[in-house]
């Protein structure tokens, strides 16, 4: 263990030190209150020997110093000291310390105190082990709940709080905010000629594509449903998301996926685009307006990028 060993007295100090080393704890030392607490500050540490009577800030008024500055770190805090009778014990214990070694210090009750601070301490780095796996689980829970199970896009409850977050930036900033709907093209005939499994290829191929045309980490692509995907723009004018449209259309017609059932015998996509510039109230009308764009797109022979 890290202990610190707070007392005015340096033979004290020397006393305690050499009881702890025997037991192999790492020890460091402050001389006062307003030390021991600097040292907390700047410093891990997994048990205190806090000594009362000291000048400049006592043992109990660093102790409830270093609770509140500590709060969602607890570790034991035993104070050393003279006073036995129950309004120091009570006042210790209120102010946040564990438990009482009596002055002249036995270096026997010492010792076994110590081995009671060991027990407190594995028990503490365990439950601290425990919440970082508990921790590290929900992070991947959330990131789940988020994701596209087969592509590993963003899935539409991401997209749904991602939208609205940049949308909300871009009434409040005055900025532009782009949105691509892409859907792709005879997907049911894809699916009725090769199969469901070659259609769920065909899905993580045609998502990698469309991806991998993204340049800033505020753009965002996602899995709208079954074959369709939308990508959120933010501070991206309708000139220049059409210009990615266009280069997404072609990395998916260059992957050369076969489709008998297309025009040009090959898996292809179409897309609408749409900026807000405050014209819209929602981001659900934003989306709408992408979505018509993207149906002329599909009346005009599909293949192609039609703007809202």
């Amino acid at each position: 263990m890290k202990v610190l060993v707070v007392d005015d007295s340096k033979a004290i100090r020397q006393l305690v030190a050499e009881c702890l080393r025997e037991l192999r704890h790492q020890v460091d030392f402050a001389e006062n209150g307003a030390e021991a607490l600097q040292y907390v500050a700047d410093q891990d540490v997994d048990l205190v020997l806090m000594d009362v009577e000291m000048p400049r800030l006592n043992g109990f008024e660093a102790t409830q110093a270093i609770r509140e500055l500590r709060k969602s770190d607890w570790f034991p805090i035993v104070f050393l000291t003279t006073r036995t009778d129950d309004d120091s014990f009570c006042q210790g214990i209120l102010a946040g310390g564990d438990a009482y070694l009596q002055k002249p210090l036995n270096p026997l009750r010492l010792r076994y105190t110590m081995v009671a601070m060991e027990r407190i301490y594995l028990m503490r780095q365990k439950l601290q082990k425990s919440q970082q796996q508990l921790q590290l689980a929900n992070q991947e829970l959330e990131w789940l709940s988020q994701s596209d199970q087969l592509t590993g896009l963003a899935n539409r409850r991401r997209l749904d709080s991602v939208l609205a977050l940049q949308f909300a930036l871009a009434q409040r900033n005055n900025s532009v905010l782009s949105v691509l709907v892409c859907d792709i093209d005879y997907f049911k005939k894809y699916n009725d000629s090769y199969g469901h499994v070659r259609g769920d290829e065909c899905l993580v191929e045609v998502a990698k594509a469309l991806s991998d045309q993204l340049r800033r980490s505020t753009d965002l692509i996602c899995r709208y449903g079954g074959e369709e995907f939308v990508a959120v723009l933010p501070a991206t004018l309708l000139v220049e998301a059409r210009e990615l449209a266009e280069r997404m259309r072609h990395a998916v017609q260059a992957l050369g996926i076969a489709h008998a059932s297309s025009e040009c015998g090959r898996v292809t996509l179409s897309i609408g685009a749409a900026a807000h510039l405050g014209q819209y109230s929602s981001p659900d009308e934003l989306i709408k307006a992408a979505d018509a764009a993207l149906y002329r797109a599909k009346q005009l022979g599909r293949n192609r990028v039609e703007i809202g």
